[in-house]
């Protein structure tokens, strides 16, 4: 288990501050599916929307790709729907999720993370200058891990 939790994490590191994948978002999604399996690139494709908080001051990329990592192992499957207690259960390792991040970075929104907003271009670059790359690497390689231990877990 704690290897598959340390893979996981290692992989979304490696890609994100290799450059292999700029979203932070797909990175994380990308060292879940890589370890826990299944790969898949249309999921793969639409988290990278988020990464930034999509640019609008909203929440870490890196969470909502956790969030949605969840989601392939918790989420209630197609035949369960319906069922509103499949779907209640599926909230419980979001809720861990989201209690760890905001624990362990002090907020969710990636504008009060970075203390960046994207969009304004001396802002970025100041980001990039202070060494936000290597910052939001280790953001996603600890976000990745806490993904992965609540996997490991099911």
């Amino acid at each position: 288990m704690a290897n598959q939790i340390e893979q996981a994490a290692q992989r979304a590191h490696e890609v994100f501050i290799d450059k292999q994948v700029l979203a932070c978002s797909q990175a994380v999604m990308l060292g879940i599916q890589e370890t826990f399996g299944p790969r898949d690139p249309l999921l793969l494709r639409a988290v990278g929307i988020l990464s930034g908080g999509s640019r609008a001051g909203s929440l870490c990329g890196a969470l909502q790709g956790g969030l949605l990592a969840l989601g392939m192992y918790f989420g209630p499957p197609e035949d369960k729907m319906d069922d509103l207690e499949a779907l209640a259960q599926s909230f419980i390792p979001a809720k861990k999720l989201y209690a760890e991040f905001a624990d362990k970075f002090g907020s969710r929104l990636c504008r009060d993370i970075t203390r960046t907003d994207f969009d304004v271009p001396h802002q970025r670059q100041a980001w990039l200058d202070r060494g936000g790359w290597e910052e939001c690497a280790r953001l996603v390689r600890e976000t990745t891990a806490i993904v992965a231990s609540l996997i490991a877990q099911k």
